[in-house]
This record gives C-alpha cells, sequence and structure tokens, in this order.
C-alpha cells in the first residue's frame, strides 16, 4: 500500500470510527480463557478428587454469595478483574494498517480487508481462595502454582500466544473482622497477563467504502 493511498485509508477510517462507536469482548474473553483454564483439584478427607468450583465475582460480592448462598459451599475460587495499564514495550507504532484479502467461495468475491494493529497492554487479575480448612487451602495453592511453569497460555479468539504469570498469593484471612466468626480462610493471588486489545477491522472497497469486518458474518473459504 503506497504512501498516498496509506493515508486515505487513514482518514476514510476515522471518519468512520467518528460516525461508527465500536466495543470488543477483550474483558470478556480474557476472563473466560483465564476461568477455563483454571483447573483446580484437591483430595478431600475421603481420599476423593474434588474439583473446585471458580466462580466470577469480586471478593465483596463473593463474601456476600456465601453468606446468602446455603447451596455454595466452600472451597471455591473466584475470579474478578484487577488493574490494566500499556505494555509499552510491546507498543506497536500509532495507528499502524495492515491489509490483507481472501477469496468468498460461495458468493465468487474477493475482498480486502484493514486492520487495526492491536494493543498490547497488561491486565491483571485477583483469585481469592475460599476454605474452611488449612489443609484444603494449602492444595488449592499448591494447584494454582502449578499451572503457572512459569506461565500459563490464555488463548481467546483474537490472540493465541497471551501469557499469565503468577505474581503473588498472599492470605487475606485476618482483613476482615468477621472472618473469625464465619471460620472462613482466604488467600489471593495476583495474575499479570500480556494482553492485547484486538484492532478493529475493516471491509474496504475500491471506491473508498468502508464496513465494519465481522468474522462470524462471512465464511472464509
Amino acid at each position: 500500500m503506497d504512501s498516498i493511498l496509506y493515508a486515505k485509508v487513514q482518514k476514510d477510517i476515522k471518519s468512520f470510527d467518528d460516525s461508527h462507536p465500536s466495543t470488543t469482548d477483550f474483558y470478556r474473553s480474557y476472563t473466560k480463557s483465564l476461568m477455563e483454564q483454571l483447573i483446580v483439584e484437591i483430595i478431600d478427607g475421603e481420599d476423593q478428587r474434588v474439583k473446585i468450583p471458580v466462580m466470577y465475582a469480586n471478593p465483596e460480592r463473593a463474601i456476600a454469595k456465601i453468606k446468602e448462598d446455603r447451596n455454595l459451599k466452600l472451597p471455591l475460587v473466584s475470579v474478578a478483574i484487577g488493574d490494566i495499564e500499556e505494555n509499552i514495550k510491546a507498543r506497536r507504532p500509532d495507528l499502524q494498517l495492515t491489509h490483507y484479502k481472501f477469496f468468498d467461495v460461495e458468493k465468487q468475491r474477493a475482498y480486502r480487508v484493514i486492520k487495526k494493529a492491536s494493543k498490547a497492554v497488561v491486565l491483571q487479575f485477583q483469585l481469592t481462595f475460599w476454605t474452611k480448612y488449612t489443609e484444603d487451602m494449602n492444595q488449592m495453592v499448591e494447584a494454582v502454582q502449578m499451572l503457572f511453569q512459569p506461565s500459563l497460555a490464555l488463548p481467546t479468539s483474537h490472540e493465541k500466544e497471551n501469557k499469565a504469570f503468577l505474581l503473588d498469593i498472599l492470605d487475606m484471612s485476618s482483613v476482615q473482622a468477621g472472618d473469625k466468626q464465619d471460620r472462613t480462610l482466604r488467600k489471593r493471588a495476583t495474575i499479570r497477563v500480556e494482553a492485547y486489545i484486538p484492532g478493529r477491522e475493516y471491509l474496504y472497497s475500491n471506491t473508498g467504502r468502508i464496513k465494519e469486518f465481522i468474522k462470524s458474518t462471512i465464511e472464509i473459504k
């Protein structure tokens, strides 16, 4: 793509973006991938292997659910989204555009797709381990630690090589005054994910007409 055409495409895309705001499934896809990879098993008091349930909730909401829902039994793991910041080391050039073509056999038509560069970020998750017994807690912590050797792959529909790292595990049992009354042990793990917010993709015609490209609506063959 020559410089003149590149500048025109940039201008056309900016005009399209201004009139067609967009959102992504970034947070949802990374959270879903992490929860799918969190396979935590312990051996209970009857020497049976038990898979620990994983739920999405911040610590405050998890405490409320544990107290309110009599069917919700410990141990369990809750997942919450923490901070997000730009990954400067992996940052790509401003508004870098790539393009490719594909041929739809059914429609007998070739398409040109313009794609913005994905934005490199560092996303943090907080895992909270909940249990009533120290032995169960130790097994849960060990199981999670063994998932990161040293990283855990978190594939999404946009990126296949995302890496997650375990930063630390802290004892949180004494943070809340009510812990002694309800006898709930709690530890928190911080997970650092090197992630990418996916760049928007567009169908671009020779006349400069732009339409957002949604892969699920066009079957590529």
